[in-house]
């Protein structure tokens, strides 16, 4: 991808599915990567692979959930990099209980990581690229940011809520050169939905329901998001992009095949 060359890229949960796909695959188009994620050990290995494929990356320690920890995160960086180029918000959490049943602990901690913890991350780095004049910022939400399936609430509203906050940023800091977009993942094969997938059940109603008949692969979305924070994507901000084998364009019909 033309442009990210030298770039400072940070991804926010990049220590593992598709924000470790998302940090390598920028790392492969030249960009410095710094990886944050509340895991030591997984945005170290992290940053380890991206550096021995002769990549650039490093790997700090990032909590979503606490203010002051996004703060140093967000100084580390500035300090060793000297800017941001572009953020990429992937870090996310998921419980899924029926509604009536749903824990207010669980409600909490699943919109404190998907939601808020993108408030404070989105916030201190655009900061900072206000200062320096301009930046990228791409989000990660979910089909749940278009469509709901059962048992997820506080997943849904979390991503339906951080898809309005990227329309609200983009028009907010379109003025401060800073576009903001979305992309929104399909059922992609990661830790994550691997409990999940395992229901046949589940999984062949899943594949029913996409057109292409197939699950995606993490470095699709990155791909994606790469496009997006991109010199190509100059004049996009405040979308959201599908990246879901046509699964918003089939739901919630199930599309026949052959």
């Amino acid at each position: 991808m033309r442009g990210l060359q030298n770039q400072v890229v940070v991804v926010a949960g990049g220590g593992r599915g598709i924000g470790r796909a998302v940090a390598e695959k920028f790392a492969e188009y030249g960009a410095r990567v710094v990886i944050g994620s509340r895991t030591g050990t997984e945005v170290e290995a992290a940053a380890a692979a991206i550096r021995e494929r002769g990549g650039q990356a490093a790997g700090y320690l990032l909590d979503v959930t606490e203010g002051a920890s996004v703060d140093a995160f967000v100084e580390r960086v500035v300090t060793d990099f000297g800017r941001i180029d572009s953020l990429v918000y992937c870090a996310g959490i998921n419980a899924r209980v029926p509604a009536e049943d749903y824990p207010e602990e669980a409600w909490v901690r699943v919109l404190n990581t998907n939601l808020t913890g993108a408030y404070r991350t989105c916030q201190a780095v655009g900061r900072r690229m206000i200062q320096q004049g301009g930046g990228s910022i791409v989000t990660i939400t979910s089909m749940m940011s278009h469509v709901t399936t059962p048992n997820q609430s506080a997943y849904a509203a979390a991503k339906g809520g951080l898809l309005q906050y990227t329309r609200v940023l983009a028009v907010e800091w379109a003025k401060h050169n800073i576009r903001v977009n979305a992309v929104s993942p399909g059922y992609i094969r990661t830790e994550m939905t691997a409990r999940a997938l395992e229901e046949p059940s589940f999984r062949d109603n899943i594949l029913l329901k996409t057109p292409q008949g197939r699950l995606g692969q993490p470095e699709e979305i990155a791909e994606a998001v790469c496009f997006l924070a991109s010199p190509a994507a100059s004049f996009i901000t405040g979308i959201a992009l599908p990246v879901d084998g046509g699964f918003l364009a089939g739901h919630p019909q199930i599309v026949p095949r052959g």
